[in-house]
């Protein structure tokens, strides 16, 4: 099994760890570095990983940045990083063989990663495609992603390992055009929540084109003409990738080319 893990989350999950004696006081950088191998070597023996692979994010390289114009993506992530976050990061980079994301971010990388491998192991016919590659994070965002994924325990979030399906991944990504993603600044409908109604009704679809006609039709009735401009780019923004781009332009393709076959077919119908 190849844990693919987002590294994104160590910075901060120990990055801003304080002296118990003295709170106004971090944590010392050893203490701190054995914490980070700890959790790594935790996901790594919870997943059964026998190879793993860690991904950083260039945060200022990130395609989605030109693509908002509704809401400055992340716009609001001004704050000061925790006292240990860049040591951390380096530490990643030198000792664990992370890979900084340039142009994407770590969460596109693991999507393309555990879909790559997937179809490596489906070309022959004789394995099963998601049984190779786990993804580790505690980002939702990924849910989308078809395969296993692993959550460590940290906080409220409790530990789970899971199995995604294609049908379940994709209804997650049209629950967060639904609600948005207000950790990354975009605007979904506004006041529509994980208990709407309009969520409840989405997770009786089996089908992804009734997913599909379902939030096109809540975006028309909120946006009326501006509802396939304020759609496009909100999907944009949320999709996690699938595929490798060769430009760093081109890197929303694959939901648009997506959603405008929905749509075309839709047309048809």
């Amino acid at each position: 099994m190849l844990a693919l893990v987002d590294a994104d989350i160590l910075p901060y999950e120990f990055g801003g760890m304080v002296q118990l004696e003295e709170p106004d006081q971090p944590l010392a950088w050893e203490i701190v570095r054995t914490m980070v191998d700890d959790r790594i070597k935790q996901i790594l023996e919870a997943t059964s990983a026998t190879s793993h692979k860690l991904y950083l994010t260039d945060s200022s390289s990130n395609f989605r940045m030109e693509l908002a114009t509704i809401k400055p993506y992340k716009g609001h992530r001004n704050q000061e990083k925790p006292y240990h976050w860049n040591a951390i990061r380096q530490h990643l980079i030198d000792n664990w063989d992370a890979e900084v994301q340039y142009g994407i971010e770590a969460d596109d990388r693991l999507g393309i990663e555990q879909c790559l491998e997937a179809f490596k192991r489906g070309i022959g016919g004789d394995e099963v495609p998601y049984a190779g590659t786990v993804i580790c994070s505690r980002d939702k965002d990924l849910n989308m992603i078809p395969g296993w994924h692993y959550v460590w325990p940290a906080g409220k979030q409790k530990e789970q390992l899971w199995f995604q399906d294609e049908l379940s991944g994709i209804r997650s990504f049209y629950r967060q055009l639904l609600t948005g993603d207000p950790t990354d600044n975009i605007l979904g409908l506004y006041g529509v929540g994980a208990s709407s109604q309009l969520v409840k009704r989405l997770e009786s679809f089996d089908q992804e084109q009734l997913m599909f006609e379902h939030i096109l039709k809540a975006y028309q009735d909120r946006f009326g003409t501006y509802a396939t401009q304020f759609m496009w780019e909100n999907a944009a923004l949320l999709w996690i990738k699938r595929e490798e781009a060769t430009q760093v332009w081109s890197a929303e393709e694959e939901i648009y080319n997506r959603l405008d076959s929905l749509l075309a077919r839709l047309a048809d119908e």
